[in-house]
């Protein structure tokens, strides 16, 4: 469908971050989405992930944000700079400019996450009193330690690995957790943990290419994020949706678990969807997203803030 596209700068910190704002076709004001994406380097597109659902959205009134993560795009910065906390505050503070622009309903502006973008949506409907809705997309219900490590065992064994080279990543990825909590130097880490497993056919999963890799990851397993505890606090309504053949996020369990905690902490409106044939990103074997999922992302914000 025909857009309008804005193009939106905010300065975070020292580093200037990027996005566009999509509107849609109907008269303003407009309820609105922020797009927050998964791990890695990324642009506000998501390398075009985000384009058929950012359609979702604007098919039904919804405006949608994205920014370039520091370094991607037009941001500038490095996005190995920022774990879970620096990513939430650059997130919070889009929000913050998304209510600000003048076509946008300030009180009708949610978020939608993938994957690690996901953990980020429930971090933001727990802090967060003025969200009017939150969508997590294959975030799990498990912290980031536990993640690197069902990712890893569940992906090698999807490739075809060994049960022993399986047994020695996961190993490997001990090792490097206990030497992140521990706070010790990349120098140290490369002697003694990586230099002797690099020739290894498992090597990528640990992920680790360098000092600013080994400074990413000790952030993140420091900061010690529960996602359960995040989901015990959210007040706005909140949709979590799990792919049942992902094999980074253990999503049966990660659907029941978030819908334990949802009505443990009393939000009136949750739900928790999972697609059986489902990916990581909610697609099918073919690599398209699976039937009903656009429809219900749409479907669902319009009926919490789409006013007829």
């Amino acid at each position: 469908m025909s857009t309008i596209e804005v193009e939106v700068a905010f300065r975070w910190e020292n580093v200037l971050l990027s996005g566009s704002v999509h509107h849609p076709e109907v008269p303003p004001p407009y309820p609105a989405v922020l797009l927050m994406q998964g791990s890695g380097p990324s642009d506000r597109h998501a390398d075009g992930y985000f384009l058929p659902i950012r359609e979702a959205f604007l098919e039904r009134g919804i405006a949608t944000f994205a920014f370039d993560k520091p370094g991607c795009g037009r941001s500038t910065g490095e996005w190995r700079d920022y774990a879970l906390e620096g990513r939430a505050s650059q997130s919070i503070a889009a929000v913050e400019v998304l209510q600000n622009q003048p076509e946008i309903a300030a009180d009708r502006v949610g978020v939608w996450g993938q994957s690690q973008g996901g953990w980020l949506a429930q971090m933001l409907a727990s802090r967060l009193d003025g969200l009017a809705f939150a969508i997590a997309n294959s975030g799990p219900s498990i912290g980031v330690v536990d993640q690197d490590l069902y990712g890893c065992e569940h992906s090698m064994r999807s490739e075809g690995h060994s049960e022993t080279d399986i047994k020695q990543a996961l190993r490997l990825l001990q090792d490097l957790h206990r030497a992140a909590a521990q706070g010790i130097a990349y120098e140290q880490v490369e002697r003694e943990l990586l230099h002797d497993a690099r020739d290894r056919p498992w090597y990528g999963y640990a992920d680790i290419d360098g000092a600013a890799d080994w400074a990413l990851g000790r952030s993140f397993v420091t900061e010690d994020y529960r996602p359960l505890d995040a989901l015990r606090q959210i007040r706005c309504p909140f949709l979590a949706v799990y792919g049942g053949r992902d094999v980074l996020v253990p999503a049966w369990r990660s659907a029941e678990e978030s819908g334990e905690a949802l009505n443990d902490g009393g939000t009136p409106d949750a739900t928790v969807v999972v697609f059986p044939q489902g990916d990581h990103r909610i697609r099918d074997r073919a690599g398209e997203f699976v039937p009903g999922y656009l429809k219900l992302l749409g479907q669902w914000t319009a009926d919490r803030v789409v006013v007829p």
